[in-house]
């Protein structure tokens, strides 16, 4: 890897932002996944979630922040290859990416059993959009492109520093897209060392979880997390 590259090179995912009509239960919400008190910055696994109001637009996942080892000539590469910046908002396909530096993050907490974002879904209508978006322009690497017709879906599967975006698309043409053909942020999966002992804490703050199973990527194990207040589709992720 050249010295440009590295200064290019996206590191991980460092924080995701929320969009909500009641903001006071959805942060209540996600303290109560990360296993901590109220704090004025919420931080699950190491990750920054941000929880605002909707401002008219949906409930959900509303921005990914990927962490960069040079924010400017990130933003500048990706301009170039012709995605709309603002600032250091990054517009793919209707959904929107903050780029932010690594310096500054959070330490991981461990109390809550939660090691991070293992992956972030997005929904899409157009899967060669989607690996041209995320891939050539945005400057993540796909890794994997993967048809699944036991599950109806076609994965593509982008690395970001340790973590990955999963663009999914139905192979049944129904579509899960945004409003007119754009992409849509649709899910979390946090990453755990012990599946079981993250859902047995939540089950114990009166959460609602799915049992235990394994998980489509062979050798893990995750489990639904079922609180409507996350406002956002919550996947706990494992080794087996």
């Amino acid at each position: 890897m050249s010295d440009t590259q590295r200064a290019q090179e996206v590191v991980g995912i460092s924080g995701v932002s929320i969009a909500s009509e009641d903001v006071d239960a959805t942060r209540e919400a996600w303290c109560r996944f990360a296993g901590i008190g109220h704090s004025p910055a919420l931080v699950v696994g190491g990750v920054a979630v941000g929880v605002g109001p909707t401002v008219g637009g949906p409930e959900g996942l509303a921005a990914v922040t990927l962490a960069a080892t040079d924010v400017s000539e990130t933003l500048t590469l990706i301009g170039r290859r012709g995605l709309p910046v603002d600032g250091g908002v990054v517009d793919v396909a209707g959904t929107s990416w903050r780029v932010a530096g690594t310096t500054g993050q959070v330490d991981l907490d461990p109390r809550g059993g939660i090691e991070g974002v293992d992956h972030v879904v997005v929904s899409s209508t157009d899967p060669d959009r989607a690996a041209a978006l995320y891939g050539a322009r945005l400057g993540l690497e796909l890794r994997l492109d993967r048809t699944m017709p036991e599950h109806r879906m076609r994965g593509l599967f982008f690395r970001a520093g340790d973590s990955v975006v999963e663009v999914v698309t139905r192979l049944d043409g129904e579509g899960d897209g945004g409003e007119g053909g754009a992409d849509r942020l649709s899910g979390i999966a946090w990453r755990t060392p012990d599946v079981a002992a993250v859902r047995e804490r939540l089950l114990g703050a009166e959460v609602d979880v799915s049992e235990v199973r394994p998980g489509r990527k062979q050798g893990t194990l995750v489990a639904t997390v079922r609180d409507p207040d996350l406002r956002v589709p919550t996947l706990i992720v494992g080794p087996a």
